[in-house]
């Protein structure tokens, strides 16, 4: 290449690093498992990443604006900051019973969140690019089958889930339909990560040899690696032809039976527990036994038809990726201590 050439590309080089420099990402939920990842990720790839969070501090490494969607308060500079939204904001679903108040938390947390940056954005002048919001394969229900669903299944269970699913996606699409904003919606499935305290409470007894499966072990355990679901949302910021619903889940179609049973060859322990019982789920868990004791084939080929290359394809090498960074970490505690 000559030296035109050269200066030409270092030129579009530098163009397209500081364009992405000046992109602001404003995350909800920020602190959270995905969000802290995905924040990383993000910074890593040159953009500004800023927070909603319940507390002001806009001089952390990450700023943070304060809201608060119950008092229908927020600093709107935030949002005028933001040239894409992601929505990661909800209280965690596998923690603490189903009572009647967490219930309601639950759908508030995501439905009147993304009512109130509506309603925000409806009153600037400015619009983000784009919306992109969390979802769940809730929405498919909690029924054990043979199915194989894709975005274009409807929701036609009445579970919690599915209906807080459905509650959550209608709002973010409202984005789409009344602001025409590009909207992205993830539905995603069971996150394995160092840091996710559901995969946790799965490796802690079967390092001990007493994993075992969940009910009948017939369910399917829909899962995503958490580096493949941040790059999903690193893809749905960047390829502005991506919009509407994607199943954020792995290709493979795998039962908690035989889950459970690689993750005791994974990590070199016996297998031989008897299933927990079903009865026993739901006396523990309440209602919410219901994310453990069902489940279907939910299909990723929409988001790998985008053109989405899966970094972790089965759960075996999920399993190891996460379980060595556990293991890293721990050994780093020992030094310290």
């Amino acid at each position: 290449m000559d030296k035109d050439g050269n200066q030409l590309l270092s030129l579009f080089v530098y163009h397209e690093i500081n364009y992405t420099a000046m992109k602001t990402i404003l995350i909800t939920g920020g602190s959270g498992l995905i969000g802290r990842k995905l924040s990383r990720l993000l910074v890593e790839k040159g953009y500004k990443v800023i927070w909603l969070s319940r507390e002001r501090y806009v001089k952390a490494d990450i700023p943070r604006y304060r809201w608060d969607y119950r008092r229908n308060e927020i600093e709107k500079e935030a949002v005028e900051l933001a040239d894409i939204i992601v929505h990661l904001a909800g209280s965690n679903i596998g923690e603490d019973s189903w009572t009647r108040q967490k219930k309601q938390d639950i759908v508030e947390s995501r439905v009147q969140t993304a009512q109130l940056l509506l309603d925000t954005i409806k009153s600037m002048d400015k619009r983000p690019e784009a919306f992109i919001s969390a979802s769940a394969i809730g929405y498919y229900g909690l029924k054990i089958t043979n199915n194989l669903y894709s975005e274009e299944d409807p929701s036609t269970e009445n579970d919690f889930l599915s209906r807080t699913c459905r509650k959550w996606e209608n709002a973010a699409l409202r984005f789409q339909e009344e602001l025409n904003i590009r909207t992205v919606v993830l539905r995603t499935g069971f996150v394995i990560s160092k840091n996710s305290d559901a995969f946790r409470k799965m490796v802690l007894p079967t390092r001990f040899g007493l994993g075992a499966p969940i009910g009948s072990g017939r369910q399917y355990l829909t899962w995503i690696h958490i580096d493949d679901l941040c790059r999903m949302y690193l893809k749905a910021i960047e390829d502005t032809d991506m919009k509407g619903v994607y199943n954020a889940v792995s290709p493979e179609f795998i039962s908690n039976a035989d889950f459970m049973h690689t993750l005791a060859k994974v990590m070199k322990r016996p297998f031989f527990m008897p299933h927990v019982p079903s009865f026993l789920m739901r006396l523990i868990l309440g209602e919410a036994s219901g994310m453990v004791l069902g489940g279907s084939r939910i299909s990723s080929r929409k988001i790998q038809d985008a053109g989405y290359e899966f970094q972790y394809d089965t759960s075996e090498k999920a399993m190891k990726a996460s379980l060595k960074a556990i293991k890293e970490r721990e050994n780093k505690k020992r030094k310290r201590n």
